[in-house]
């Protein structure tokens, strides 16, 4: 694939000003008032915690749906147009929770929502680029860390505003449809963007450029694995995120409590999240990924071990962490191996497996808690994450970055050395291959 930057060179005055724009978007795209209560509105008008993640599963359906479509017209459509028509469709889908009061009515208003997040997909694709325009494309995962930063900092205000607003009003429906006017600020910020200058050179046909985008995942080293991250360590902090609000609930906290409780999470992922390319640069990418992995798991597990006890609130900590950290790192380590060209697409196959996931692994978990009880969700979402994703890692480590580095002369061609056979069996292992 050919790709080119801009003959012209971009400015650092002009740089800042297009990165603090999409920093502005960002605020404007996550200042929702809503997240500490739409579980809670939905919840109450359904029947059971099945018929809960029923209506959620529409939403990743209709994403199994649209995902790739789209993913393959965002590489032939410009990043910001894209945009607009995600946060069009967001705060329709919105703007359907609040005005809706049956299993149905959600339904509809997730497939519509649904459609918003399969065109979010040229998001990090238009900061990366608008990076490479300027020669600063390897500084992206500092980039997106701040991203991070500030798409929490604007979370966690938004649900300290929203447990205020409720506590006056007393009304949770009030949050969704006020919510959905205020993401129109976030349209009126990205009409405002310039595209980037990078070159493009999609296939010439649309099935022609799934074909490539598949080659890619194939081939390219690391890139299924990192989609097998996303999958199965994103998959399990989502359905926590769906039941978080009610775990809490049942940990005993009022929604007032609630709400400042996420609030105050989003803060600590916040700070968390603006050290992404310094955890990156000194853990390296494996590194990286085995600390959210061993992170969630140790929380969830952690989750069932505490039971009922209203203190197992503070592993959420770590679990935001995870979650704000894990989207953008592995976001930003899966751009440094692709093209323009291809980049919404393969972006979009990452993003598809992922929902795939989703449509299996969040009615499991609605069926557990509604047989067992929500506490025993800790303990279901720990297995699926740790074990995959232990396999996920030690197929990182022979297959992307062995370690050492280099190929270690063996212990037996060293004079006069004397290493324990168990020494011995670990330069054997290292020289495994799959």
């Amino acid at each position: 694939m050919g790709l080119s930057r801009s003959t012209k060179p971009v400015a650092s005055s002009d740089l800042r000003t297009r990165v603090r724009r999409f920093y502005a978007y960002q605020t404007a795209s996550s200042f929702a008032i809503w997240i500490p209560f739409w579980a809670l509105w939905i919840r109450g008008h359904l029947s059971s915690d099945f018929e809960f993640t029923l209506v959620d599963v529409a939403f990743w359906v209709g994403l199994l749906v649209f995902q790739l479509p789209v993913g393959v017209v965002a590489d032939r459509t410009p990043r910001r147009r894209t945009i607009i028509l995600s946060e069009l469709f967001r705060s329709a889908g919105i703007l359907g929770y609040g005005i809706s009061a049956t299993f149905w009515g959600y339904v509809a208003a997730n497939v519509v929502w649904s459609l918003g997040a399969a065109f979010s997909i040229g998001t990090s694709a238009y900061l990366y680029e608008t990076l490479l325009e300027a020669g600063h494309e390897t500084e992206f995962p500092r980039y997106i860390g701040r991203v991070t930063m500030i798409q929490l900092l604007s979370n966690a205000l938004g649900a300290f505003v929203g447990g205020v607003f409720v506590g006056v009003v007393g009304d949770l429906r009030l949050t969704l449809l006020v919510g959905a006017i205020v993401n129109l600020g976030a349209v009126g910020v990205a009409v405002t963007f310039r595209e980037p200058k990078v070159e493009r050179t999609p296939e010439s046909t649309y099935v022609e450029q799934l074909v490539q985008g598949l080659r890619v995942v194939r081939r390219r080293e690391g890139v299924a694995l990192l989609i097998g991250v996303e999958v199965f360590l994103g998959v399990t902090l989502y359905v926590m995120a769906v039941f978080r609000p009610l775990y809490l609930q049942a940990l005993g906290l009022s929604e007032s409590a609630i709400a400042i409780s996420i609030s105050g999470f989003l803060l600590v992922a916040a700070i968390w999240s603006a050290f992404a390319g310094t955890i990156t640069r000194v853990l390296g990418e494996f590194g990286t990924l085995a600390l959210l992995v061993l992170m969630a798991s140790a929380a969830f597990f952690g989750m069932f071990g505490a039971g009922q006890f209203p203190g197992a609130a503070l592993l959420q900590v770590p679990l935001y962490i995870v979650w704000s950290l894990q989207p953008a790192l592995t976001t930003a380590f899966l751009n440094r191996r692709l093209e323009p060209g291809q980049r919404a697409t393969v972006l979009s196959m990452g993003a598809f497996a992922y929902t795939l996931g989703l449509v299996v692994v969040e009615p499991l978990a609605g069926a557990l808690t509604t047989t067992t009880g929500l506490l025993n969700l800790g303990l279901f979402l720990g297995i699926v994450t740790f074990f995959p994703c232990a396999y996920i890692l030690a197929r990182w480590r022979t297959t992307v970055a062995a370690w050492p580095a280099v190929t270690p002369l063996p212990s037996r061609l060293i004079a006069g050395s004397r290493v324990s056979r168990f020494h011995r069996l670990l330069e054997r292992m290292s020289r495994l291959r799959p």
